[in-house]
């Protein structure tokens, strides 16, 4: 009589309750694993998308609360407009009202570590303001003294609880040229503006604030009201017409794409990371399906041997591997939102201090990070949980039930050693194929590139483990030949039985720890080679900032007077200063770096990847040449003697490539354009700097000097020695890839 298979359906809630759950209870930590395998990768995938979507959210929400009822703006690639252009765009047809903006955040001279976001707009005589700044929303004691007052400032009523300032109140802030006072004449109620950054805003009238940044005649951005019935489209063509190619218009919400391609690095490496957390649990999950199905190898062949077609014992391992991955991926999500909520503000104050100052205290959902990580989270449990199943299932019913329950030892050709070789370097090889790749390529296209590659790289790695298995156990087995200790032959002789399944185990370990020490020397050697190009780069005795702490390229700007006080200081030798600007060459956010020639000779130059910088500078300082920092050059497929043409308040100008310079520090972002000190200033307008390098006659006494650097600068400074400098930017680093030690310790703890 012939035995017909059961259809699945029926029997499938029997199989689980009498073959699944005993075997769930009776390995529970087994099942954990795999739960934790699966939640592994959904927990950094949900945390990395939360934190990523809460910085962006936190500067779309910073730009609509100080927009207004703008509806386009005129912004520069060079950072500031002439203010003459308020005029011109208010008289452009479609133009209802025309208003500019300053804005910057400056520290408390008596309180250093806390700064204020100062905003300068004519709320009291623009209509652009009106509904962020309603004049019912703001208590002025008399309009006339505040206007005619350049040091009025207007706070918002928590800042005024904070500190205890009330009506004519002073407020000293660190202004570019030192300490200044500023008069409250206004509190400000609960308008959107004074929501940002926890309530630490001040705002003045336009020309006081102009005044007080030192930015006479110029304004970061003009806002611009449509009249009723007008085209966003027709105005914006209207407006670029007649302003010239030195400027650009656009809707207010475009800085949020240029706010994301400023943090085009933290994003692909945060994303990339949690990718490879993906794979980690990938493998997880590959190792405990298959121990687990294998440990019932033999169960499930007296149920296929009573008539249960094995289509239906696939359909009950897959559907097991289901439940658990619905279970970790929930608890994943959970995770993952936690997880976001405490690494939230330590990627925002890392942004801070690094790229653009943020408030990043509403943590955002990512819905798409959510359906990725459980898309991701079932894919791959399912797919590593079917190859896995299909491995055991491949030998016939009979094997399974021998006796002995293992795997028959057999043997593997020549050949088919060559071919798995042959697989494993192709696979290994993958990742050099990136070099040969377009050098701008887009956020998802890195990061598929980078996963994709990675993954090759670790399966070639899983390949290769049954091999390595096979072929240490065959050499065990000649070792431990004539010993008389029985565990050592036993596990001898089991080795080369089974490779599959020691080579998932190896696999499996070997993944997590590669991505580990992966990681970690990524991180150890930039690192290294960061603080090593800073020490050489950033030599001197000591160094001064404004604020309370390095903030190399997020700090507080300084006048040139600064530097001219700390020249006059008795034991000063020279006064080097350095200045980097954020400017948009092509859409994209680039550093420029102004380089103080005289200094930069005289105190070891630079490393240079093409050109001299002795040989470059009477170019650079004519005006004529500039340098590009070598990962910039790389995007732009430029060299030593090609031409760069860069945006100035004057327009378009084309310089020559007279060098290419290594630059860490644009390294954190998209690279940097060098330019002479004095042609940052000819031609860009900008005579401050972001540090001071101090060096002193070789019988001063540092401790001495910074004293008097203090007393004559006053409150709102820092003076250290080049030790704390680089203490400063180890920590800043140490910040900055706090989530990359983070990652690791879960790779390790899941290997």
């Amino acid at each position: 009589m012939k035995t017909q298979a059961l259809r699945p359906s029926p029997l499938l809630p029997h199989l689980a309750r009498t073959v699944s759950w005993p075997h769930w209870r009776s390995h529970r930590l087994r099942t954990a694993l795999t739960v934790v395998g699966i939640a592994l990768g959904a927990t950094v995938v949900v945390a990395v998308a939360d934190v990523s979507e809460s910085v962006l959210a936190s500067f779309r929400h910073m730009v609509s609360a100080v927009a207004g009822d703008s509806d386009l703006e005129i912004t520069s690639a060079t950072g500031s407009v002439d203010e003459a252009m308020v005029e011109t765009a208010a008289g452009i047809e479609g133009v209802e009202a025309a208003a500019g903006l300053v804005e910057s955040f400056l520290p408390l001279a008596d309180r250093p570590e806390r700064s204020v976001y100062l905003l300068g707009v004519d709320f009291l005589g623009s209509p652009v303001w009106e509904s962020q700044l309603p004049r019912a929303a703001i208590e002025l004691e008399d309009e006339i003294a505040f206007v005619s007052q350049a040091d009025s400032a207007v706070v918002t009523r928590k800042l005024a609880a904070r500190d205890g300032l009330g009506m004519d109140a002073e407020l000293r802030v660190a202004a570019s040229d030192g300490p200044r006072t500023l008069r409250v004449r206004g509190l400000l109620d609960d308008a959107p503006p004074a929501r940002l950054f926890d309530g630490n805003l001040v705002v003045m009238d336009l020309p006081g604030a102009q005044r007080l940044l030192g930015r006479d005649g110029r304004v970061d951005r003009v806002a611009i009201m449509l009249a009723p019935g007008a085209r966003a489209d027709d105005v914006r063509e209207r407006l670029a017409a007649a302003l010239g190619s030195a400027v650009e218009v656009a809707a207010p919400e475009a800085r949020g794409e240029q706010a994301e391609r400023l943090l085009f690095s933290l994003r692909t490496m945060l994303a990339t990371l949690s990718a490879l957390a993906v794979i980690v649990g990938a493998f997880i999950v590959h190792h405990t399906v298959a121990v687990s199905v294998h440990q019932r190898r033999r169960e499930f062949a007296v149920l296929n041997a009573v008539g249960i077609g094995r289509r239906a014992l696939i359909v009950l391992c897959l559907l097991e591997t289901l439940v658990l991955a619905v279970v970790g991926i929930a608890r994943g999500l959970g995770a993952g939102q936690a997880l976001a909520r405490l690494a939230g503000g330590v990627i925002g104050a890392t942004t801070s201090e690094i790229w653009m100052p943020l408030d990043v205290t509403e943590h955002a959902h990512s819905t798409v990070g959510a359906i990725v990580a459980a898309c991701a989270g079932l894919g791959t449990a399912l797919v590593s949980a079917y190859l896995a199943i299909r491995a055991t299932f491949r030998p016939a019913t009979v094997e399974a039930l021998r006796p002995v329950g293992v795997e028959p030892e057999g043997t593997q050709s020549a050949a088919s050693v060559v071919r798995t070789l042959v697989l494993v370097a192709a696979l290994v090889a993958t990742p050099w194929i990136g070099l040969a790749l377009p050098p701008d390529l887009g956020f998802i296209a890195i990061v598929v590139l980078i996963v994709a590659t990675y993954s090759a790289a670790y399966l070639g790695g899983a390949v290769l483990a049954p091999l390595l298995v096979r072929t240490a156990g065959q050499g065990a087995r000649r070792l431990v030949a004539r010993t008389s200790l029985l565990p050592l032959r036993l596990a001898a002789e089991n080795l080369p039985r089974n490779p599959g399944r020691g080579g998932a185990t190896v696999a499996t370990v070997t993944v997590a720890a590669a991505m580990a020490v992966v990681v970690g020397t990524l991180v150890q050697s930039f690192q290294t080679a960061t603080l090593g190009w800073i020490e050489q780069h950033f030599g001197g005795d000591l160094f001064v900032g404004s604020g309370a702490r390095v903030r190399v390229l997020a700090g507080p700007p300084m006048d040139e007077g600064v530097g001219r006080t700390l020249a006059r200081i008795p034991g000063v030798e020279s006064v080097e200063p350095f200045r980097v600007k954020s400017i948009r060459l092509d859409g994209r956010p680039v550093f420029l770096q102004g380089i103080s020639l005289p200094h930069r000779l005289a105190h070891g130059g630079m490393t240079m990847v093409e050109g001299d910088l002795a040989t470059a500078a009477g170019a650079l300082d004519a005006g004529t040449a500039v340098l590009v920092s070598d990962n910039l050059a790389f995007r732009l497929g430029v060299h030593a003697g090609d031409e760069l043409t860069l945006p100035t308040p004057a327009g378009p100008r084309p310089f020559a490539v007279a060098g290419i310079f290594i630059d860490y520090i644009g390294s954190i972002d998209l690279g940097a354009v060098g330019v002479a000190s004095t042609q940052l200033a000819a031609i860009w307008g900008d005579r401050q700097a972001n540090l001071f390098r101090i060096w002193l006659d070789e019988r001063a006494s540092p401790s001495v000097v910074r004293e008097e650097m203090l007393a004559r600068l006053g409150a709102g400074y820092y003076v250290i020695t080049s030790r704390d400098f680089l203490d400063s930017v180890r920590a800043a680093l140490r910040r900055f890839f706090l989530a990359t030690w983070a990652l690791q310790l879960i790779a390790a703890s899941s290997a």
